[in-house]
């Protein structure tokens, strides 16, 4: 059994390096290449919710379209940070020490390495042409690290009372 964990503990490492050298390498886009990105996600998004786009009047066009960008981007933000506050709180759940700590100090811990990663990227972002850094990034970070948090905690305590109760 201590093999498995161990090897879970290794994948889990693996993921969340892997997955915080995609977010760098997201950041590291220049201004151009970012919105580009953005963009493609965008258009795509646009012509979902509003099949007749095209046909709009330009204005409304554009209007509709930055909402939707934003939009896009703040997902983009909060799906990057929920991955990985899901990988850091999940890699701490298979340690029985801390998995016998209160949940909420667990879910804090994932959402603060969440936090310190979203700071160092926002930082990150002042040094590549055309990004800046935003707190309002930051904060949308964090929301995303702490939801996944909170969830995979909730599916481990629901997973653990169930094995619990079928030894009974």
């Amino acid at each position: 059994m201590k093999h498995k964990v161990w090897i879970l503990r290794i994948v889990l490492i693996a993921l969340i390096v892997g997955w915080m050298i995609m977010i760098f390498d997201f950041s590291a886009d220049d201004g151009v290449e970012s919105q580009t990105l953005s963009d493609k996600i965008t258009i795509k998004v646009v012509h979902i919710m509003k099949p007749n786009y095209d046909s709009m009047p330009r204005n409304e066009q554009k209007a509709l379209f930055n909402k939707v960008s934003f939009i896009v981007r703040k997902i983009g933000h909060f799906g990057e940070y929920g991955l990985l506050g899901l990988l850091v709180t999940g890699f701490l759940l298979t340690f029985e020490g801390i998995r016998n700590l209160k949940k909420r100090y667990i879910v804090l811990f994932g959402t603060l390495w969440c936090f310190v990663y979203a700071l160092t990227d926002e930082t990150h972002q002042l040094f590549v042409q055309g990004r800046s850094a935003k707190i309002g990034d930051v904060f949308v970070d964090v929301i995303g690290g702490l939801l996944a948090a909170v969830i995979i905690v909730a599916i481990w305590n629901k997973i653990s009372k169930r094995k619990n109760y079928e030894k009974v």
